[in-house]
């Protein structure tokens, strides 16, 4: 069951869906948590001016504040209030009667607005305002709705609207981007209602000249992926340390391999005759040896030599192990469960092809003369190859793992460096797992 839910919508004509609703909705519905009310560049009010001028006759040293300077340079009712209640808090204001009852009135005393409409920024919102902004709007209005299961809400701390809030203002560029609008350009407004089964939070967005904006399929699923990555950050770790682990039973399975290699490992009669196909191919093209430039018929080729590797006991294993932790992975955002891709479809492993290439390109150009038999070339490239792959499978591994600046256990790394030696490897001074492969001899 997918642990995170992202619907989403778009309105070419706002007017007449009257999206400006959707915002009163947004920002007013009963589950909705209000805030405070933001921050209000409005010129002080009269009362905030009279205040702060007998403030300042009873307690002059209060000119030093910070407060008081930003509400010199900038006299708003949001800087007034600072200051006002720069002064309750660091002075004894019994004596001040005004000030007394100013205490009980003021903004902010029981920090709960009228809505609970977010932004970019804590400048105050006018709702109504925003609104009728929204209906007006000439451009494209586009919705969406982020919703998680109420234990993963109350576990991970998105229970509350700063969470949210946060949480979208990190990830705005991604936000600008998905949607095809200019950063500076961007305009959006959400709310979070806290549901019982499922909190979640609508968010808005649109471009301010109404002239950009666009969403696919494949922009709402980055977006999807782009929340579910941040809000399962821990998740993920873990398994990435799932993928380590799985990565140093590779590293056991490699000693066995390699050595079966060593010892002419024996080759099947449909790869022998697959690979003799692939290299009569790749003597008759012309054009660039990689596989994203090859006709039809030796892709195909390369494909089915792949899909008798992945026939291997050790290499079906390690493979049906990186199948379930990618199941897990893809758990974060999807609810559909889809069957695990055949080796040879798997975009993560395609630079395998191009390894099987380069094998079959080495051993015509350098193995032609070299009076071994057909057996031992094959088994060269089945060494080759399948080292590529175990290379392949690690560097899958040390992606993820480097992305999260993991360390390693000096335990564990000493183990490492002990099993290369045992086995000719080049030792890493640095934390690195790919194998540095000793040359062949046969």
């Amino acid at each position: 069951m997918a642990k995170i839910f992202f619907t989403s919508n778009y309105y070419k004509n706002p007017a007449k869906a009257n999206t400006g609703r959707l915002l009163r909705y947004i920002g007013t519905r009963e589950s909705v948590e209000k805030l405070p009310t933001g921050i209000d560049h409005s010129p002080s009010t009269v009362r905030q001016q009279r205040l702060i001028a007998e403030v300042l006759k009873s307690f002059p040293h209060s000119r030093e504040y910070v407060e008081y300077k930003n509400y010199e340079s900038d006299s708003t009712k949001s800087n007034a209030t600072n200051f006002i209640n720069a002064v309750i808090e660091r002075n004894d204001v019994s004596r001040l009667d005004k000030l007394v009852s100013y205490i009980a009135e003021r903004p902010g005393v029981e920090k709960i607005g009228s809505h609970g409409l977010f932004s970019q920024t804590d400048d105050k919102i006018d709702l109504d305002a925003v609104a009728e902004e929204v209906n007006n709007h000439n451009g494209i209005v586009f919705t969406h709705i982020i919703s998680l299961r109420r234990e993963d809400a109350e576990r991970l701390g998105y229970n509350n609207a700063q969470a949210w809030k946060d949480l979208v203002r990190r990830n705005v560029t991604e936000l600008a981007e998905a949607h095809s609008i200019n950063l500076s350009n961007l305009q959006w407004y959400a709310g979070f209602h806290n549901k019982d089964h499922h909190p979640h939070i609508h968010l808005v967005v649109y471009s301010k000249d109404g002239k950009q904006g666009w969403i696919t399929k494949k922009t709402i699923e980055d977006m999807r992926r782009l929340f579910a990555g941040d809000i399962f950050r821990n998740e993920q770790y873990k398994l990435f340390q799932m993928e380590t682990q799985q990565r140093d039973m590779v590293k056991e399975r490699v000693k066995d391999l390699i050595e079966d290699v060593f010892s002419m490992y024996p080759v099947s009669l449909e790869i022998y005759s697959l690979f003799e196909t692939l290299q009569h191919q790749l003597k008759n093209h012309s054009g660039k040896k990689v596989y994203g430039y090859l006709p039809k018929e030796i892709k195909e080729t390369v494909n089915q030599i792949v899909a008798e590797f992945a026939k291997d006991e050790d290499v079906a294993e390690l493979y049906a192990v990186w199948n379930k932790i990618n199941r897990e992975k893809l758990s974060l955002y999807y609810e559909k469960k889809e069957p695990d891709i055949p080796l040879e479809l798997n975009k993560e492993f395609r630079s395998l092809k191009n390894d099987i290439i380069r094998a079959a390109v080495q051993m015509d150009n350098y193995m032609v003369n070299s009076g071994y038999s057909t057996e031992q070339k094959v088994c060269f490239l089945f060494t080759n190859v399948f080292r590529a792959f175990l290379k392949s499978f690690q560097n899958n591994y040390n992606k993820h793992a480097n992305r999260l600046g993991r360390q390693i256990d000096k335990k564990l790394m000493s183990a490492i460096e002990a099993k290369k030696a045992a086995h000719g490897l080049k030792l890493d001074k640095g934390v690195t797992y790919d194998y540095n492969e000793p040359t062949i001899t046969m």
